[in-house]
């Protein structure tokens, strides 16, 4: 999965581009991706 991290006044939330790249399940997509052991670390996935 292609993304952009993003980072401004202490919030840091990864980007998807879905008009080019379909995520299946969001939500599950957005824990596994925040999370900030296992994953890229993020407030959230947009």
């Amino acid at each position: 999965m292609r993304f952009t991290k993003m980072h401004g006044l202490g919030n840091d939330y990864v980007y998807v581009n879905c008009f080019e790249e379909k995520v299946s399940n969001p939500a599950k997509t957005a824990i596994v991706v925040s999370d900030r052991h296992r994953g890229i670390g993020a407030d959230g996935l947009i």
